[in-house]
C-alpha cells in the first residue's frame, strides 16, 4: 500500500511560533490553505494569517515531514 502525500499546515503566533493548524490530502501548492468549499465562509479568515506548510507522508497512522 503506497503513503498518502499530505500538506502540514501550521499558524504562525503574534508571538512568532508555528502552532499545528490541520493536515490536508496531498501536497498543496498554494502558499495558504484555501477553503474546500464557498460554504465555508469562515475559513476566508484564514488567508489574513501566516501559515507554514511541510509535505509530508502519512505512514501507518503517522505523519512523517519532510526536513526543512
Amino acid at each position: 500500500m503506497k503513503n498518502p502525500m499530505i500538506t502540514v499546515w501550521s499558524v504562525v503566533t503574534d508571538e512568532g511560533n508555528e502552532k499545528h493548524n490541520h493536515i490536508e490530502d496531498g501536497w498543496a501548492k498554494s502558499d495558504k490553505p484555501l477553503p474546500k468549499k464557498k460554504e465555508f465562509y469562515n475559513q476566508q479568515g484564514w488567508q489574513k494569517l501566516e501559515w507554514t506548510k511541510q509535505h509530508g507522508y502519512l505512514i501507518n497512522g503517522k505523519v512523517k515531514v519532510e526536513e526543512k
